[in-house]
């Protein structure tokens, strides 16, 4: 007779499992009462800590059947499709055939409840499942549903149960409903205390006797050296357990007692991966192993959690792993693991997964780096085709090289290989456009260019610089290298003209990418402007305040410095998915801060100094964190409405404690003296340390903005500080909180500013600009200081970019608030020719002398550069424009690549002599022009 086992292995306990959940009595009072302060209550813990089985048994049986009406919600195809089908499918009446809004979900909520006439609890299980794989536009339908359910008068309440690394992935309802945070139970794993009663109560249930001493043995075997353990492991050990104790007893003639005994104990050996062998075991025995590992693989996220899939989609994804089966066979292999308790059955939509997140973590750990970067891959193009479906946009020339290197390897579901076979055939068309334009342009582009040269010399230059002019511009159409050599001695006499500077930049373009053999001086320079590879694709660089660094991360999350100078790289390993990092030139550290709210900060060859905490925001994560400068060893990261200070070792020194609401941003003076916060709460703080009581105090106050302040900057003197707001304003003020500009809004569309003064705010209801209205979150210096580097975001946020807006303009004003450039949706709107017009830019670099600018397309990943602000000089593809300190080089990024120019034409001169470029070695002019 087969004897039912008290263990549940790897499955939740349920509301029928009463009398066997031990252990966990506190945790389930805590739960009952916290459930009814708020609507809303958030479950979370690390993996493997019962959350579900706390929710689905201990919780479950604290109500009589009369007072709740348990929903549970699994995420599904789709969150919000699958909680419509569980209202209607769980109401007597008969539903609406849509759920098409929030006042729908409403509408549907209510009725539910006057069928049963008792209170409604959503049980959002493995809520995680949303942030994994549901994407941005399924996320913002669901916080608007959530809004409407918390905000009425209906009888229902929500339960959130989630994994803790996905927490800090609930910034983004934050921004909807900010009291989501309010109520929330932290599930710790079990203490050995506890998990001697989770041992004994089912044994003394199911009349199984226990050896002294069995309990405590056990868990020091799980758990050696630990306070707690991991309750899933506790689960799986004892049912091997009790699989050998019954195997044990029907040794014996008759019907006997089990008996857990130390010498069981020992029979069954080492315990350190459990499930690991337990799992091997089983894949073993399968009848062709190879193809049952593919299939658990297939089932398996590529952040190593469990996926619900129907048998046509395990299908589908065996394909990646170059597996294809016979679909009888499939689900054959299926039901077999079903029986092995590795996986669930089909649910009520035809839904299996693995049993246990920790089944998926082991299984993870089987799949080769080459499969983790192909899933990833996938993954790459999985989203890039929802952005087409949804913008239009397919595949650009960086994004199909990046393909390209997996191409031999990546094998893809046909609608996604369409996608890609769409874009390489629009890219085709694009490039074989570009040659006949090429073709038929070029000698009609040099008649323009010396008809438009001609009268610019006539209108800019003396007569002594008019025949110089000629003679550059004849030489460059022939020989690039000679007319930029001729065109550099212009420059010397005249170095304000942004048209000639302009003529450099394009003919020193023509030199460095023009054919060249080994024997060539080109081909040294070549060699010297060849780009740094690094190992995988770079997803952020920027360069150090110093210039001496470029410093980023990839997309393997691993972090990279570059020291342009030596050429020397080093490398340091991310802990999780990172959202920002800060580096420090003078000691050499950097501070990593990742998804989940936490930090690490590191040297150079990746050592470890300490782990610290922050607080991410919706908008901002590049301001939470701040090295102090050279002689000042320090630290300052904010938590909440705090701001912390460290030292090298990650002691807290000292705490600025004045906020009431969350900090937003930070920055430190120069020269290390201020420090400034700001914050939700409108205010900004001066701080500065006190030698006498060994103390930050507050220096002053900033006070005047009537919403939450998003950032904060010193000027490069240390004397001033500017801020951005959620008013619609942007402030400069001195050291002792006066401030020192006119109240200037977002108005840009004829170029005109508004002061605070009661005026009508036009831009309001323009629909050009009304997105962005109101909505100011980062101002600069632009590096010379002439003018306000501005940023404004709209109502669209993207998870994927840490929830920053997908549509931003960059303004620029002058430094007493007159605008007279904008960047953004429609590229520029002023000051520059109607060609450039419907560029859209995501970002935008200055360098340092102001002279040159690089402008991001956020629609194909190209880096405009102009001179000045009108005249585009070079398109590059590639994207994270950076200028050295000295402004005479531009750097940046492609793909895997950190590339590099000469922006300035001191730096064009400098290197030209160096490498001794003269001109062609045939000197023969075969096109003649004459001006």
């Amino acid at each position: 007779m087969t004897r039912c086992s008290p263990f549940k292995f790897l499955d939740s306990y349920t509301k029928d499992d009463r009398e066997i959940f031990f252990g966990r009595e506190r945790e389930i009072e805590e739960l009952y009462h916290r459930v009814f302060e708020s609507k809303i209550m958030l479950v979370y813990g690390v993996s493997g800590t019962g959350k579900s089985s706390l929710i689905h048994c201990g919780l479950a049986n604290k109500f009589s059947e009369t007072d709740w009406l348990p929903l549970v919600v699994r995420r599904g195809a789709n969150m919000n499709e699958s909680l419509a089908s569980l209202i209607s499918s769980a109401s007597l009446t008969v539903q609406q055939s849509k759920f098409g809004s929030p006042a729908d979900f409403k509408k549907g909520v209510r009725s539910l409840y006057l069928d049963h006439y008792k209170p409604v609890f959503f049980i959002f299980d493995q809520f995680e499942e949303l942030f994994i794989f549901g994407d941005k536009e399924e996320r913002r339908t669901f916080i608007q549903i959530v809004k409407s359910l918390i905000e009425s008068e209906l009888q229902c309440r929500l339960i959130f149960v989630m994994r803790e690394e996905y927490m800090a992935s609930f910034t983004e309802f934050e921004r909807v409903i900010p009291a989501i945070f309010q109520n929330r139970v932290r599930i710790e794993k079990m203490s050995h205390r506890n998990a001697i009663d989770a041992i004994k109560g089912p044994c003394k249930v199911f009349n199984i006797n226990l050896e002294e001493g069995f309990a405590e043995t056990l868990l020091e075997r799980l758990s050696p050296g630990s306070e707690d353990v991991e309750l899933t492991y506790l689960q799986v050990f004892l049912d091997k357990v009790f699989k050998l104790s019954v195997s044990e007893s029907e040794k014996h003639q008759g019907p006997q007692e089990l008996s857990f005994t130390l010498s069981l104990l020992n029979k069954i050996g080492n315990v350190s991966d459990l499930l690991g062998c337990f799992l091997d075991d089983q894949i073993a025995l399968m009848e062709d192993p190879e193809t049952a590992l593919i299939v658990l693989k297939s089932m398996v996220s590529i952040q190593g959690t469990k996926r619900q899939l129907s048998t046509e989609e395990i299908e589908e994804n065996m394909i990646a792993f170059g597996k294809s089966f016979e679909k009888n066979r499939l689900q054959e292999m299926l039901l077999n693991f079903v029986n092995l308790r590795i996986l669930r059955d089909k649910d009520e939509n035809g839904k299996m997964e693995l049993r246990h997140d920790a089944l998926a973590a082991k299984i993870y750990e089987k799949f080769t780096l080459a499969e983790k970067e192909l899933l990833e891959v996938r993954k790459y193009v999985e989203n890039a085709l929802y952005n087409y479906e949804k913008r239009g946009i397919l595949l650009s020339k960086q994004d199909l090289e990046y393909l390209a290197e997996y191409e031999n390897k990546l094998i893809l579901p046909a609608n996604l290989q369409d996608f890609v076979n769409q874009s390489k055939q629009k890219l085709e068309t694009s490039k074989k456009a570009l040659k006949r334009m090429t073709r038929v342009t070029t000698v009609i582009f040099l008649i323009i260019l010396a008809i438009g040269l001609r009268f610019y010399v006539s209108t800019q230059f003396g007569p002594d610089l008019k025949e110089m002019f000629a003679i550059a511009v004849t030489k460059s159409v022939a020989d690039p290298a000679k007319g930029v050599i001729e065109e550099l001695k212009i420059w010397e006499l005249d170095s304000t003209s942004t048209q000639l500077h302009g003529l450099i930049l394009k003919d020193f373009n023509r030199v460095v990418t023009a054919k060249a053999d080994t024997s060539d001086p080109v081909f040294q320079l070549q060699e010297f402007l060849k780009p740094v590879k690094l190992e995988s694709k770079i997803r952020n660089a920027e360069i150090s305040r110093d210039g001496r660094f470029i410093f980023g991360w990839m997309e393997n999350q691993k972090v990279f410095i570059y020291e342009p100078a030596s050429g020397k790289i080093f490398f340091v390993n991310g802990e999780r998915t990172i959202e920002h990092l800060e580096i420090s030139e003078s000691n050499l550290s950097i501070a990593l801060l990742y998804s989940n709210n936490s930090g690490s900060v590191y040297s150079f060859s990746g050592d470890k100094y300490f782990n610290f905490e922050t607080t991410l925001n919706s908008t901002l994560v590049d301001k939470l964190v701040r090295f102090f400068p050279p002689g000042k060893e320090y630290f300052a990261a904010v938590k909440d409405n705090k701001t912390y200070i460290y030292d090298k070792s990650g002691t807290i020194i000292y705490e600025l404690n004045k906020h009431t609401e969350d900090i937003n941003s930070i920055d430190i003076s120069p020269e290390g003296r201020f420090i400034v916060t700001v914050s939700d709460d409108k205010h900004g703080f001066i701080w500065n340390y006190i030698p006498a009581i060994g103390q930050y105090s507050v220096y002053d106050s900033l006070i005047g903005h009537k919403d939450k302040i998003w950032s904060c900057r010193f000027n490069k003197t240390g004397k001033y500080v500017i801020t951005a707001s959620e008013d619609s304003t942007i402030r400069i003020w001195d050291l002792y909180g006066n401030q020192i500009n006119p109240e200037f809004r977002f108005l840009l569309g004829n170029g005109r500013y508004r002061q605070n003064k009661g005026e009508p705010d036009e831009d309001k209801n323009n629909p050009e600009y009304s997105q962005y209205y109101g909505k100011f979150y980062d101002a600069a210096f632009s590096p010379g200081e002439f003018e306000i580097i501005a940023t404004c975001y709209a109502q669209e946020f993207d998870s994927s970019d840490a929830g920053r807006s997908v549509n931003r303009k960059v303004l620029f004003y002058d430094v007493t608030g007159g605008i007279y450039r904008a960047f953004g949706r429609s590229g520029f709107v002023s000051d520059v020719p109607d060609s450039i017009i419907k560029i859209k830019f995501s970002e935008i670099m200055i360098s340092p002398d102001e002279r040159t600018s690089a402008a991001v397309s956020n629609t194909d990943s190209e880096i405009l550069v102009f001179v000045g602000w009108g005249e585009i000089i070079n398109a590059i593809s590639g994207n994270n424009p950076m200028f050295s300190k000295d402004g005479g080089t531009m750097y940046w990024t492609s793909g895997k690549e950190i590339l590099k120019t000469p922006i300035h034409p001191k730096e064009i001169k400098r290197i030209m002599e160096e490498f001794n470029i003269t001109g062609a070695k045939n000197p023969e002019t075969k096109i003649r022009l004459k001006i």
